[in-house]
């Protein structure tokens, strides 16, 4: 089923669905897609460990106004946020399915997998914390991927696996911010990526802070951080 609801972006109107598909090892996943165009790009926004596709209400309308369309997805890590329950971690816990780094991989492929049979074209992914970090990882290993968006990764998940030996195979576009305390954490993690490649985004008017939550209104500079990445979407051009 999908549930369909209307809003407006600068250039017409988005069109808003949850969606589902199935991850390789059968689970259901849960994502709210923003539709701008049928031939636009997608972004593909994956929440903070312990969170849900209701983490970008706000950020995914406004990136549809730079002609993408977004898509939200409920990860198996994750559970409610802002009233807003994560169905995929919920089905997941039901059905006591594995949540290790591989799995979750599983369900940002499946991602991929699903936007890019909706308009045949690359994919952009962004992801927090944990879930930023394997969005560096896959961006690294996949095609269809055109460049990253990763807020506040780190090594969340050793010894099992070590994102910064990862990201040497990153010859794509990729963003990388974090708040003033743990910057110089993330670039010691992006110090393998070629400075070609790289974005280090370091906020000056503030401390900032960590996650998605640097580019809403609970950050009172947030328009820093989006001239940083309005910036880098400009050079995707």
């Amino acid at each position: 089923m999908i549930l369909l609801t209307l809003g407006l972006s600068s250039f017409g109107v988005i069109r808003e669905s949850t969606v589902t598909f199935r991850s390789d090892d059968g689970l259901l996943i849960t994502a709210d897609r923003y539709l701008t165009a049928a031939d636009h790009p997608y972004i593909l926004l994956f929440h903070e460990q312990g969170s849900s596709r209701g983490e970008f209400q706000e950020i995914a309308r406004r990136l549809c106004n730079m002609d993408y369309n977004c898509l939200a997805v409920d990860l198996r890590n994750g559970r409610d946020w802002d009233f807003v329950s994560n169905e995929t971690a919920k089905r997941c816990r039901e059905a006591r399915c594995p949540v290790s780094a591989g799995d979750i991989e599983l369900d940002i492929l499946a991602a991929i997998r699903y936007a890019t049979l909706q308009s045949n074209l690359p994919v952009i992914l962004f992801g927090s914390g944990a879930n930023g970090s394997l969005c560096l990882k896959v961006a690294g290993e996949q095609e269809q991927v055109k460049a990253v968006i990763a807020l506040s990764p780190g090594e969340y998940f050793l010894p099992d696996l070590h994102i910064g030996e990862t990201v040497t195979n990153l010859t794509k576009p990729v963003f990388i911010t974090s708040g003033q305390p743990e910057f110089q954490y993330v670039s010691q993690l992006a110090a393998g990526i070629e400075p070609q490649y790289l974005t280090l985004f370091e906020p000056r008017l503030g401390e900032g802070g960590r996650g998605t939550a640097v580019l809403t209104e609970e950050n009172p500079r947030n328009s820093e951080y989006w001239f940083a990445l309005l910036l880098f979407f400009k050079d995707l051009l």
